[in-house]
């Protein structure tokens, strides 16, 4: 099973997702390559990112190790098509943060070859700003100006969860995995 976890910035994908992993021994994370700087928060948890140049990013595009690709907030984000083969072996599960355009990609590309659940979390705008100034990011205008871009396509997922309060979230993220996990049972391990 692929959990894919979207929404806005500062919205509390990777607090999540990390408790998730440090919850659950059979979810493993799927990693995306960037281009952006690694942040100070990144070290306190399983970094979901491998950090490239530009140039190196550029290279896996032109050398096709990229399943897709996206520029946010002035940074390349991209899927590897190896990690997409992992995750078709279906020897775990596999969680993942990405953009609202990656996730109807990944859910095209792995219909019927393993369970996806889509989870969009959402938090009211002044609420995400409180947050990305706590965390110290300083191009807060440009973060949030994509937010409603994001929000429109909130719509595709399987879910839609406001994150206002941390250990709700966390309850309603794991109920939606073990529901999925029993769905991903039947469907794929008919015999």
């Amino acid at each position: 099973m692929l959990i894919i976890i979207s929404g806005s910035a500062g919205v509390g994908k990777n607090t999540i997702i990390t408790h998730i992993l440090n919850n659950n021994s059979d979810i493993k994370l799927m990693k995306t390559c960037t281009t952006r700087m690694p942040r100070n928060t990144d070290e306190d948890m399983q970094s979901p990112y491998i950090y490239v140049s530009r140039e190196e990013f550029e290279n896996k595009i032109k050398n096709g190790e990229l399943f897709e690709h996206e520029e946010i907030h002035n940074n390349f984000y991209g899927v590897l098509k190896s990690s997409l083969d992992e995750v078709k072996k279906r020897q775990c599960h596999f969680i993942k943060d990405i953009g609202v355009l990656g996730q109807i990609n990944l859910k095209r590309a792995l219909k019927n070859k393993v369970e996806v659940v889509s989870i969009f979390l959402t938090a009211p705008k002044e609420e995400l700003i409180k947050r990305l100034k706590a965390r110290g990011d300083h191009d807060i205008d440009l973060r949030i100006s994509r937010m409603e871009f994001e929000l429109s396509y909130s719509k595709n997922y399987d879910y839609v969860i406001e994150n206002l309060n941390l250990n709700k979230t966390i309850k309603k993220v794991e109920s939606i995995i073990k529901k999925h996990e029993k769905i991903e049972q039947k469907r794929f391990d008919k015999k």
